[in-house]
């Protein structure tokens, strides 16, 4: 009876399509990019003088990049992977409110260590910075059993992702960036595995996808130069907050939404189906997602960049993630990754690590080697075993008390069960 189920098991490892965690890999990757650019684009700009960081230099074509597909391509392989409704109602709660929930209340902690404004970054009804992509998803999962019944779901959701554009809906539950990003989670909902094949057929025509790459790189390059501002690049408030008609805003949102659409047809053509390092990445994606934040927050509170004494400390941690992924000994990369905490904590606090810090290279390359070099070793570093078990025993160990699994689980499903009685 075990060697069928070991033949099974074969059989599924060798069907497993790697170009999904190739995806998420790369996306992840790019959020630190796109985070540490525009923070340590300021700390420069403090030190120097001068705007390191704008539409018109390769910071600002890097940043515009990223920010017209990533969250984008997350919204869409979400719905993608969403095809059981009932299903991702069911994993709505545990996956992804409770770690809203978690990291939001670590948010506040920290903001109060920082001796920062606590109402600006503790309300769980007004997401701080990146954490709203929590709360859309789990939005998105946990109503995808109404909202497939509803025959114009798609055509909606798209009309929405204009409106929102003059609706002033503010901050309250990211209802801007919900709306904005929606139409991407139903597509990948609506797209078949099917479907997706026919349009992953776009590389046996290499001219054409790389025409197609050509073309999104010149729009970007384009955008440097006459698009809106960075901050409108993010979808969360409405045109008002830019100075911008209606219908300004609704031509951006067309753009952005084709070039979108355009960089998922082009990736899925040109990423490898083969298993591969960025897999590794792309298999630990929230854990990378929620504590990259931190070090985002230190960088913006401190004036910190990631400089040559970061980049060794990331280098060191990406290291000990690099050993484990060949070694696979969880219990050895723990143990090295607390010890290496500790040391870089006495490091730090005891001033040794002085002389070295505050060095900012006037060189503009050089600058944002250091910079981009650390953000990508920062994701790698957090896929590691400590950051990996760190997150399952914030999301996973509260909720073996049966009274937090109540309340997040006994309350809604009540209602769903009501609902379903009547």
């Amino acid at each position: 009876m075990t060697e069928p189920k070991a033949a099974e098991t074969i059989t599924t490892i060798k069907q497993r399509d790697y170009m999904f965690d190739t995806f998420r890999g790369i996306l992840m990757l790019s959020i630190p990019i796109s985070h540490f650019t525009k923070a340590s684009g300021n700390w420069y700009a403090a030190m120097w003088g001068g705007a390191s960081f704008s539409h018109t230099s390769p910071t600002g074509f890097v940043y515009i990049t990223i920010n017209v597909f990533v969250m984008q391509a997350f919204m869409f392989l979400s719905g993608y992977f969403s095809k059981k409704p009932e299903r991702a109602r069911e994993t709505a709660f545990r996956g992804i409110l409770w770690p809203y929930l978690v990291f939001t209340t670590i948010t506040m902690i920290a903001a109060w260590g920082f001796d920062l404004p606590i109402g600006r970054y503790f309300s769980y009804l007004t997401p701080s910075f990146a954490l709203w992509f929590l709360v859309a998803l789990f939005l998105y999962r946990y109503f995808l059993v109404e909202i497939v019944k509803f025959r114009w779901a798609l055509p909606m959701s798209i009309f929405m992702m204009f409106a929102v554009g003059v609706l002033p809906f503010g901050q309250f539950l990211a209802l801007g960036r919900v709306f904005s990003y929606f139409p991407f989670f139903m597509i990948g909902y609506y797209c078949s595995k099917e479907t997706l094949d026919k349009v992953r057929t776009l590389k046996k025509k290499p001219v054409i996808v790389g025409l197609l790459g050509a073309v999104l790189v010149a729009t970007s390059i384009w955008l440097m130069y006459h698009g809106p501002r960075l901050g409108w690049f993010l979808l969360k408030t409405d045109c008002s907050h830019f100075n911008m008609p209606w219908y300004t805003d609704s031509l951006w949102r067309l753009l952005v939404f084709a070039l979108a659409c355009g960089w998922i047809v082009f990736m899925v053509n040109i990423l490898p189906s083969k298993q591969n390092f960025l897999c590794y990445i792309g298999t630990n994606t929230m854990p990378i997602y929620l504590f990259h934040l931190g070090l985002r927050h230190v960088i913006r509170r401190y004036g910190v960049y990631m400089g040559v004494v970061g980049s060794l400390i990331v280098a060191w941690f990406a290291g000990i993630s690099l050993l484990h992924r060949k070694h696979n000994n969880w219990a050895v990369s723990i143990i090295i990754t607390v010890l290496s905490i500790a040391g870089v904590l006495v490091l730090c606090l005891s001033g040794a690590l002085d002389p070295l810090a505050g060095g900012c290279p006037k060189n503009l390359v050089i600058f944002y080697t250091l910079v981009w070099g650390s953000a990508l070793l920062t994701g790698v570093s957090l896929a590691g075993p400590f950051w990996v078990k760190l997150y399952d025993i914030l999301t996973e160990g509260p909720l073996r008390a049966s009274v937090i699994t109540s309340w997040l689980e006994g309350t809604l499903g009540k209602n769903k069960n009501d609902e379903e009685a009547k």
